[in-house]
């Protein structure tokens, strides 16, 4: 719906804002670790998206050579892994056979803000490996993608399809999905013209993408747990992937 689609729109703006203030290595800023994820904080940046409050952030620079693995094992056990090399360096030492990345390009290249280059700084990243737990503390989903600034959003809109839609996994990963980055709304072909009409009604510049499974918004990858620890698990339809079980 319109409304679904606009509160995401805006949940997307807001996490980049908060990516753009805060998030940077911990030895070089004051990361408000203890802020973001309270539930008051949450709740002050509801009210200010339900007043109509707007977010926007640098534009997105992608690196397509990302890859991501979701595990769970016999005994519970769960792993959610995402390994990149950004677009690669092109550098190898020689005799040991891999290759570096290139993400000096997700730091800052402007002085004095907190993510800004500096000698022994760690840069940060997209990537989002993500385990669900509920209140007990069992797991409920392992869930993670490759694709470079679209992974959040990826991700996000996921374990949104899979636990407030009650979409099965392979729904989850396939449904068509939107990105706000840069004051821009991305959307799939396949997102109703209804919807991106309202949206640009309500002020928003719109793009609509000609794919109707573009992996320009990522690949998810999800397993769920059901409550009687039934696994299903999926792969984007969106690029290259699968789902692997042991059949005992």
């Amino acid at each position: 719906s319109l409304e679904a689609a606009r509160l995401r729109v805006e949940a997307m703006g807001w996490a980049f804002a908060d990516r753009e203030r805060h998030l940077a290595d911990p030895r070089f800023a004051e990361v408000p670790v203890e802020r973001l994820p309270d539930k008051r904080y949450a709740e002050a940046a509801r009210a200010r998206v339900a007043a109509g409050e707007r977010f926007a952030g640098r534009p997105p620079v992608d690196a397509p050579s990302t890859t991501h693995v979701c595990v769970i094992d016999g005994a519970g056990d769960a792993v959610s892994l995402t390994h990149t090399l950004g677009s690669s360096s092109g550098v190898v030492t020689e005799g040991l056979g891999f290759g570096y990345n290139n993400y000096l390009n997700c730091f800052d290249p402007r002085p004095d803000r907190v993510n800004s280059l500096a000698p022994g700084k760690t840069r940060i990243t997209m990537m989002v490996p993500t385990i669900v737990f509920d209140e007990g503390g069992r797991v409920r989903a392992v869930a993670g993608a490759p694709g470079g600034t679209k992974i959040v959003t990826g991700v996000l809109q996921t374990l949104l399809n899979a636990f407030d839609h009650r979409m099965s996994p392979v729904e989850a990963v396939s449904a068509p999905r939107i990105d706000y980055q840069a004051e821009l709304v991305q959307a799939e072909g396949r997102v109703p013209l209804a919807v991106l009409a309202g949206l640009r009604e309500a002020g928003y510049s719109v793009n609509r993408r000609p794919q109707n499974y573009d992996w320009y918004f990522a690949n998810a990858q999800l397993i769920t747990v059901g409550p009687d620890g039934e696994l299903r698990g999926a792969s984007d339809p969106r690029k290259d992937g699968g789902a692997a079980y042991r059949l005992d």
